[in-house]
């Protein structure tokens, strides 16, 4: 018997994968899955959690699972895994329309000396031209996958802690700009200041650079949306990716939306600062 996964996945129609291709001017195929983890953990026991992992994880993946010894650590990372493992394999199943694609369970996510995930069926044979993100925040895992690209996802959940950090991540222009369009009182810009957040963390993700860009060096220039929808969402934060020396080197599109009590950034594309 197949593991569930479909049963714990977390549905948002008005943020589809391609909207999200639309909002990034992304010419490339994409895909992004939200999971529940609280679901996640009563699918998995439901079915018998030695079962459920052993079946849909690979040798590597298991043994770094077992590295765990914290329940809420082992459950969002495989809650990551799974949910990047599902995403590729709907991916594949776009690009390929269905032809000779594997089920998700198939696939191996490892990591780099960095940590940054790769797709891959052993761990010799990373699968070219198909680039994997993964976020967890809460009771809730996301990842996205983009063919002939680079991409990154980022999930926070939005709590008032973000308020006292704010000029980690937030320049007095940002601020001016977040302020502009989302115009709500001090105590209530947590949610939209961890729209900001979100969308940095998810710029960094798609960055090959052996040293991550700092949030001060991704500006923010813009945000836009739909006339129609400009309060409810989805935006399209547009930056400017400086180098440490303060030179743009490019202009970068994030998609975002807000779920619920969580933020969620996407980007994704064709080339990116450094390379693999």
């Amino acid at each position: 018997m197949e593991f569930p996964l479909e049963n714990c996945i977390v549905t948002d129609q008005h943020f589809s994968a391609p909207q999200v291709q639309e909002l990034l001017h992304y010419p490339h195929g994409l895909t992004w899955v939200l999971l529940d983890l609280q679901l996640l953990d009563k699918k998995v026991n439901k079915q018998g959690e030695e079962r459920a992992i052993i079946n849909n994880l690979s040798r590597e993946e298991l043994d770094r699972l077992n590295t765990f010894t914290w329940a809420q650590r082992k459950r969002e990372w495989l809650g990551g895994r799974f949910a990047a493992k599902y995403t590729a394999a709907r991916l594949f199943e776009r690009i390929e329309s269905q032809k000779n694609v594997m089920h998700w369970s198939s696939y191996t996510i490892i990591a780099d000396e960095n940590g940054r995930p790769f797709l891959s069926t052993s761990k010799e044979d990373i699968i070219q031209h198909c680039d994997i993100s993964i976020s967890h925040s809460g009771s809730l895992a996301a990842a996205m996958a983009a063919h002939k690209g680079y991409c990154g996802i980022d999930i926070q959940q939005v709590t008032p802690k973000v308020i006292k950090v704010r000029d980690r991540f937030c320049t007095l222009d940002e601020k001016q700009i977040i302020e502009n369009f989302f115009p709500v009182e001090l105590e209530k810009q947590a949610a939209s200041l961890t729209k900001l957040w979100a969308a940095k963390e998810a710029l960094r993700k798609a960055s090959y650079l052996r040293f991550l860009p700092g949030f001060l060096e991704l500006e923010l220039i813009e945000i836009t949306a739909d006339p129609l929808q400009e309060k409810a969402g989805p935006w399209t934060f547009i930056f400017n990716w400086k180098n440490p020396d303060g030179f743009t080197h490019k202009t970068c599109r994030v998609a975002v939306a807000q779920v619920e009590d969580y933020a969620l950034a996407l980007t994704a594309m064709d080339d990116t600062v450094g390379s693999r």
